[in-house]
């Protein structure tokens, strides 16, 4: 099959959320597959092209012209290719001045103080609307006898796409998919009223207003309802799939509207691409010594956390990379009876970090011997409590804020147990890598966190409280203190071997071949 995949995201190239490492592996696990794969994504001012080959500015020459917000933007393309995967970069200076995919840099607020760092790009509907109008361009001007077969678009900022290929002659005999990585709000790339969707898309009003989405007193033009009508929705895990098809409240009035206009959401469980986490492979897992979980061999895993305690969460250190700042430190001194808890991922409200720390502040004040190590970064006042724990636990909590990815994957890897706390969780891929490192998830049954097995691969507790948390926590650290860490052993071994059976990318891309050819 032609298979063409929409991303603002891609690992190796522009990088930001989840979202990257799907569409990368996606992409490279359908090209083995022997398909013809092409992904489309903007040139960034942040875009690294050091891993693709056979960059061709040959397009150069023949830019398209994109009618937008009553103007003629001018876009230009190149091509390269990188692990098989031909790319498709979109150019324009919009794109190009941005140093970060969605959000601005602390250089843009250097340069622009109303440009905050971390905020969002104050013209993200230009930017969506101007990137998937480019790929359908791209297709109709460049494209007459190679028209993809499928269209797989990532997520809300490129669900218009099969609105705009839907009016296209070029593209009327082409598949629409549309993958849903998250549906709560902030993540939907909305348009705030019918004006606002037509002034962007220059689509008649009468079809806009399908994808209407009346929430909280405010009515706006959801992309993932408009693709609804003209393509297959998926989503990230068959849980997910189910969940956002009830009356929820935590996606800002999608539910009601998918449910409303019976729009079908299939879901499939993403998978992870081991070759880039093994730890067997220093090289791949980026670790400092290798190890393997499925053969129980594990020397290295705890070397790993020794490591980290020296270089990363000391009390008076001096080697810390400079993307990070450390709050907080562990004393290491009982490095052996200590049970390690650790965090690594966005710190937003989402991830349930008041509960994460709510929990762990119980089992602190009972000066049971446990370690926290939290690692990531995000809202500034969950910034700050983190820090604030750190400092007012010191000696039993770090806290590294910031993202560096040997530090991030070495702090799960370190630990005992991995903490997956969500309020809601799409699919999880946090889960997966702490299972790959051998360290076992304790998650809020909640979404694709659900796949974790509870009590053989993990375990699961519901509901999401402080209370249930710690009292589920202060069981694991007893168990460990009472029979020792070997007690864990069985488990890691299994929560190994089930990834690796079950969720390779090989395996998953399978499912999507399924749904390129109709048969889900």
């Amino acid at each position: 099959m032609n298979i063409w995949l929409v991303s603002r995201e891609y690992a190796g190239i522009a990088e930001a959320g989840g979202v990257k490492n799907v569409a990368t592996s996606l992409c490279e696990s359908l090209a083995k597959l022997g398909h013809k794969v092409t992904l489309f994504i903007p040139f960034y001012g942040c875009t690294d092209l050091s891993n693709v080959k056979e960059c061709n500015a040959g397009l150069e020459n023949y830019p398209a012209q994109i009618e937008l917000c009553n103007k003629t933007e001018k876009v230009f393309f190149f091509t390269g290719i990188m692990n098989g995967v031909n790319i498709v970069f979109i150019r324009h200076p919009s794109f190009t001045e941005k140093k970060a995919v969605y959000t601005y840099t602390e250089e843009d607020e250097l340069k622009n103080p109303q440009h905050k760092k971390g905020q969002g790009h104050f013209d993200v509907n230009f930017l969506n609307t101007l990137f998937q109008k480019a790929v359908i361009k791209y297709g109709e001007l460049y494209c007459a006898d190679s028209i993809p077969d499928v269209v797989h678009c990532q997520d809300a900022a490129t669900a218009m796409v099969a609105s705009y290929g839907y009016f296209s002659e070029s593209f009327s005999k082409v598949k629409f998919v549309v993958t849903i990585h998250n549906a709560g709000p902030g993540y939907h790339h909305s348009f705030a009223s019918i004006k606002d969707a037509v002034f962007y898309t220059g689509l008649a009003e009468d079809y806009l207003k399908k994808g209407l989405c009346q929430y909280a007193g405010a009515e706006t033009v959801e992309p993932f309802i408009l693709a609804g009508f003209n393509s297959t929705i998926t989503t990230v895990s068959p849980e997910y799939a189910k969940e956002i098809l009830e009356d929820r409240t935590d996606t800002a009035g999608l539910s009601q509207a998918f449910n409303k206009n019976k729009i079908h959401i299939t879901g499939i469980t993403n998978g992870i691409d081991f070759s880039r986490y093994e730890p067997f492979d220093t090289k791949k897992s980026l670790l400092p010594f290798a190890y393997n979980p499925s053969a129980l061999e594990l020397d290295g895993k705890y070397k790993g956390r020794a490591y980290l305690l020296q270089n990363f969460a000391s009390k008076n250190n001096d080697s810390l990379p400079a993307e990070l700042t450390q709050y907080g430190y562990i004393d290491s001194d009982k490095e052996e009876d200590s049970v390690y808890i650790a965090y690594h991922g966005r710190v937003v409200h989402q991830k349930g970090i008041e509960v994460m720390c709510d929990a762990a502040e119980k089992l602190l004040y009972k000066n049971l011997n446990v370690k926290f190590i939290f690692a990531g970064q995000g809202s500034p006042e969950l910034e700050e409590r983190l820090a604030y724990m750190a400092k007012k636990f010191a000696g039993s909590v770090i806290y590294l804020k910031g993202y560096e990815k040997v530090s991030a994957r070495l702090a799960i890897a370190a630990a005992d147990f991995s903490l997956h706390p969500s309020w809601f969780e799409p699919c999880g891929l946090e889960d997966f890598i702490a299972q790959t490192f051998g360290t076992l998830p304790v998650a809020h049954g909640t979404g694709g966190l659900k796949k974790i097995i509870d009590g053989k691969t993990g375990w699961l507790y519901q509901p999401n409280s402080a209370e249930k948390l710690s009292e589920l926590l202060e069981k694991l650290i007893q168990m460990v203190k009472e029979q020792g860490r070997k007690v864990l052993y069985p488990m890691i071994k299994e929560a190994s071997d089930y990834i690796h059976q079950n969720y390779s990318w090989d395996k998953v891309a399978l499912e999507y071949e399924k749904i390129y050819w109709g048969r889900i």
